[in-house]
């Protein structure tokens, strides 16, 4: 009789334990509004779950469920080495997290000293050109895909056509743009190359992490003249590319390059600018800032994409500060976050500033990103 009890007792517990058992759409579900660090560390919890974190699909989701944005900083005396970054979270009530220390992939490299620049950044991977410092040389010089998030890297294979010319640099050398064509499912590298005297080779290369692959691009830059490009990072949106761009007669226009059809075309600004300026991207809009004639800061924003007469200017900052560059836009739209000696809000109505005061000055907060999982198959930084 104490038995079976003792039997039915234990099948009673037994059911309600399988019962706690979530499916597999509901699990997947809650992980992904977590973060990206946790969910790495979440793979070890059984093979069932290694294999949901790893699925493309999941991964994808992941990206378009959390959004978290993050800031990511790099300190300003670059000689000193290693070059340490900090990441920042910026929470969906815009309050700004502490600083989280990170070193880029590379660092550990033995008898070879880097310096690093971002050249562009889209669904939470940033793409660095490492310079070497002990001897210069394209071949010393590296290209990484980074995932400052979960801290994994790829190397992109050295290109080594143009051996004469080193790799980036604001002088002679290239430019480069990182994105993704959401056509073909494949982040790709554009790189174009600088002579001397404002002249560029029109024959570009473009790589595919697809086909891990350099080549040729068929399309050429749409200029005949001499003319600069304002940044040495492009902007990434909406799956093109986007640079402000100064001929030598003075004239600004926007340059774009669709990833998917691979093809250049020129935009021009509906309004003057009085300073070439930075070209950025807030909460997925384009958005253009220049100094005005009084030194003022204008800010316009592009709030419907690739047309035209969306153009409106978000803001007017008063020129009482040395400014650098924007990096987000609150969730309601009513505040700016500038980059001055230290971070700060600006609130757009009420035209006045709060300082971020736990954020040190020592850094300079070069990009607005989200979190992401991808390259999680990728080597590891440390």
């Amino acid at each position: 009789m104490l038995r079976n009890r003792k039997k039915r007792r234990r099948s009673v517990e037994f059911s309600r334990r399988k019962k706690l058992i979530l499916p597999q759409e509901l699990i997947a579900e809650i992980l992904y509004t977590l973060p990206a660090e946790s969910l790495v560390r979440f793979q070890c919890v059984s093979k069932a779950w290694f294999s949901l974190i790893n699925d493309p699909y999941f991964i994808k989701m992941h990206l378009h469920t959390n959004r978290q944005r993050i800031l990511i900083g790099k300190k300003r005396k670059w000689n000193r080495w290693p070059e340490e970054h900090n990441l920042v979270k910026i929470s969906n009530e815009d309050r700004l997290g502490y600083p989280v220390k990170i070193f880029p992939p590379l660092y550990r490299s033995e008898n070879v000293k880097y310096r690093t620049s971002v050249t562009g950044f889209c669904n939470g991977l940033v793409c660095i050109v490492f310079f070497c410092n002990r001897k210069y040389g394209s071949h010393d010089d590296q290209i990484v895909i980074w995932n400052p998030s979960i801290r994994k890297h790829k190397k992109v294979p050295f290109n080594p056509v143009e051996e004469k010319h080193r790799l980036g640099g604001l002088g002679d050398g290239f430019h480069f743009a990182f994105g993704y064509d959401p056509v073909n499912n494949d982040y790709k590298l554009l790189k174009i190359i600088k002579f001397v005297g404002l002249k560029y080779d029109k024959r570009s290369k473009v790589y595919s992490m697809k086909a891990n692959s350099w080549r040729r691009l068929e399309d050429q830059l749409p200029y005949e003249e001499r003319f600069t490009i304002s940044s040495p990072q492009p902007v990434f949106t909406n799956g093109a590319f986007h640079w402000l761009v100064e001929s030598i007669t003075g004239a600004r226009t926007l340059l774009t390059m669709d990833l998917t059809t691979e093809k250049f075309e020129v935009q021009t600004l509906p309004f003057k600018l009085h300073s070439l300026g930075n070209l950025v991207v807030l909460e997925g809009s384009l958005c253009v800032s220049a100094y005005t004639q009084a030194r003022d800061i204008d800010f316009w924003m592009m709030k419907e994409y690739g047309v035209t007469s969306s153009w409106s200017r978000l803001c007017m900052v008063p020129a009482t500060f040395f400014y650098r560059q924007p990096l987000a836009i609150s969730r309601d739209g009513k505040e700016v976050l500038l980059e001055d000696d230290k971070l700060f809000w600006y609130d757009i109505k009420k035209k006045t500033f709060t300082i971020v005061e736990h954020i040190s000055s020592k850094y300079n907060w070069t990009m607005t990103c989200v979190e992401s999982l991808f390259l999680l198959d990728g080597d590891s930084d440390n």
